[in-house]
C-alpha cells in the first residue's frame, strides 16, 4: 500500500465514521429493532427467514431480535396457514405506532448540510469517483458487498424490479422456472441501470437481493405469494 492510498483509506474511514455519527445525531440511523419495524411498516406479515435475509442476519440473530420485539409487544409471530413450519411476523398496534413515530423523524434534506462543503458539480464528481472505487474491486470482494447495502434500499430496489416484471409479464412471470425468473430479472435490472433508474454501485445480483434459496425474497411462502404491493 502506497502512502497515497493509505491516506485515502484513512480519509474514507474518517468520513464514514463521521457520517454514521451525523446520521445518529440527526436521528436518521435506525437500530436493528427499528429497522424491523420500518420494514414491517412497509410490508407486514413477512416471514422470519426473509427478514433475516433482508437484514443480513443469521437465523439465531434474527430470532433473538424478534424475541426482544415480541417481549416489548411490538410484533407478533403467527404460523403461515400454507406452511406450518414458517413464522410470519406482524406489527402490533404498539409496534406500528413506534414505526410511524420513527418515520416522522425522517428528514429528506438532512444530508445536504453534511456535504455542504461541495457544490453540486463537485458532489456529482465525488459520486462518480465512489462508483469507480467499487467498480475496481475484485470479484471475490464484490461477492461480499451485499452486507454493505442498507436493508431499506434493498427493499426498494427489489420492489422496483418486481413492479417491472409484473408490468411486462403479468401474473405469468410467477409460473417461470427459478432459472428463467432470475435470467429475466437480471435482464430487466441491467436495462434499468442503463437507463439510470437504479444505481449501479457494485455487483448488481447481490445488491438487488437475489437469494437463490428464496426465489427473489419470497422466503418459505413461495413465489406465488410474493407481495410487495405497498408503495414506498
Amino acid at each position: 500500500m502506497s502512502k497515497l492510498t493509505d491516506d485515502l483509506m484513512k480519509q474514507l474511514h474518517f468520513i464514514s465514521e463521521a457520517g454514521n455519527t451525523f446520521m445518529h445525531e440527526k436521528k436518521q440511523r435506525l437500530t436493528g429493532q427499528q429497522r424491523v419495524l420500518a420494514i414491517l411498516r412497509l410490508e407486514d406479515g413477512l416471514s422470519q427467514s426473509y427478514l433475516g435475509e433482508v437484514l443480513d442476519l443469521r437465523p439465531s440473530s434474527i430470532a433473538e431480535l424478534l424475541k426482544k420485539l415480541e417481549n416489548s409487544n411490538d410484533i407478533t409471530r403467527k404460523e403461515d396457514e400454507n406452511d406450518k413450519r414458517t413464522k410470519l411476523v406482524y406489527l402490533t398496534a404498539n409496534g406500528r405506532k413506534k414505526a410511524d413515530d420513527n418515520a416522522s423523524l425522517k428528514d429528506a434534506d438532512y444530508s445536504e448540510s453534511f456535504f455542504s462543503g461541495l457544490n453540486d458539480d463537485e458532489q456529482q464528481q465525488f459520486s462518480i469517483y465512489l462508483e469507480k472505487i467499487a467498480d475496481g474491486w475484485d470479484d471475490n470482494f464484490k461477492k461480499q458487498t451485499d452486507k454493505f447495502v442498507d436493508p431499506m434500499d434493498r427493499m426498494q430496489y427489489m420492489q422496483k424490479i418486481h413492479e417491472t416484471m409484473m408490468e411486462k409479464f403479468g401474473d405469468n412471470w410467477q409460473d417461470m422456472s427459478p432459472e428463467d425468473m432470475r435470467h429475466q430479472m437480471r435482464k430487466e435490472m441491467r436495462k434499468a441501470m442503463k437507463n439510470g433508474d437504479l444505481p449501479n454501485h457494485h455487483d448488481m445480483d447481490m445488491k438487488m437481493g437475489f437469494m437463490p434459496n428464496m426465489g427473489f425474497g419470497c422466503g418459505h411462502r413461495g413465489r406465488r405469494e410474493f407481495r410487495f404491493g405497498n408503495k414506498f
